[in-house]
């Protein structure tokens, strides 16, 4: 545990000097003009971002079975909890969907359904991420006619589906179960009851699966969430006076948000987000500089959005131990 906890630093120490370095090699004033430009506008980055976690939610929400749907506002508090725990804590973007299953799960009574919905809703994310980062690629290659860089983008999306792929069978395949049985040793007591546990839940994702339509409704609405980040991009060259098309914004959003799933390992995506918006920015002949201030824009929003978030998150578990201890003193 010491040395992922070491590890987890480094990289992060990493990231953050990279992020440091490509400040410092951009002219200050001109990123600070474009700050200037954007001004107290910066915020509806923070308000925009609602749409995005509200689509999320939505499509979380079509896994439920009918009868038995968490109401949408729980399923936003949990989504934004999670995104506000993925993207400021070092948990490689995966703690925060644990957190919401364990939320849902917890306020429900139902924690095998909550957490058989998260795990199949986490592989729908990624399904509908392969093909946000295809369309960003096929419209950079419609505007620029570049094909150099291209192909190595290519390579990592045809390594995704794989992975991807055999994620998604060895979930039809009893996941649970299996590593139910590989865990059960270290604990022979309860390993009974592991497996029974790890049945239930591969049972209930096989079921999930098998509801098609709520499937593809969730697929759809993962989508358009994807698509819908993407008008960040774009409201913050609108406040700066310096418009880029729909179709700049998605592949900004598209092959960034790629480059930062691929470096899960460093905190925040330090460094290489910031950095692969650089890149791609000067692909589609955007200024360095002003990509520089949309970067720091993004982390800005991130702080905005995630800090909330947390303190919600703090509210929630004070609220929920105030309440166990109630009842234990009955």
């Amino acid at each position: 545990m010491k040395k992922i906890r070491l590890t987890t630093i480094a990289f992060g120490l990493f990231g953050a000097a990279i992020l440091l370095w490509l400040v410092m090699g951009r002219d200050i004033g001109e990123v600070l003009t474009v700050f200037s430009l954007v001004g107290i506008n910066i915020l509806w980055l923070g308000v925009y971002r609602i749409v995005p976690i509200a689509l999320d939610a939505a499509g979380w929400k079509r896994l439920f079975s009918a009868g038995d749907r968490p109401r949408s506002t729980d399923l936003f508090l949990a989504r934004w909890i999670a995104e506000s725990v993925n993207t400021l804590f070092p948990v490689a973007q995966i703690g925060g969907h644990i957190l919401r299953a364990r939320i849902i799960g917890r306020k429900y009574g139902s924690g095998k359904e909550a957490g058989a919905t998260v795990m199949v809703d986490f592989t729908m994310g990624l399904t509908t991420q392969i093909f946000f980062t295809l369309t960003g690629l096929v419209l950079l290659l419609l505007q620029t006619n570049r094909y150099q860089g291209t192909s190595s983008i290519g390579i990592g999306i045809g390594v995704a589906i794989i992975v991807i792929g055999a994620f998604f069978f060895s979930q039809k395949a009893g996941l649970f179960e299996f590593l139910a049985a590989r865990t059960s040793i270290l604990y022979r007591k309860k390993a009974a009851a592991i497996t029974a546990s790890a049945r239930t839940m591969d049972k209930t994702i096989n079921e999930i699966y098998g509801r098609k339509k709520k499937l593809l409704g969730c697929l759809l609405l993962r989508f358009v969430a994807w698509m819908a980040k993407s008008g960040e991009n774009w409201l913050f060259f609108f406040f700066a006076g310096a418009p880029i098309t729909i179709q700049e914004a998605v592949i900004l959003e598209s092959l960034c948000t790629a480059f930062r799933s691929a470096a899960f390992f460093i905190p925040g995506g330090l460094g290489v987000q910031d950095g692969s918006l650089l890149m791609i920015g000067s692909l589609l002949g955007l200024g360095t500089d002003a990509m520089m201030a949309l970067a720091l824009g993004k982390r800005f929003r991130e702080l905005m959005v995630g800090l909330p978030g947390l303190l919600w998150w703090f509210v929630h578990e004070g609220r929920y131990h105030g309440h166990s201890t109630s009842n234990r003193g009955r």
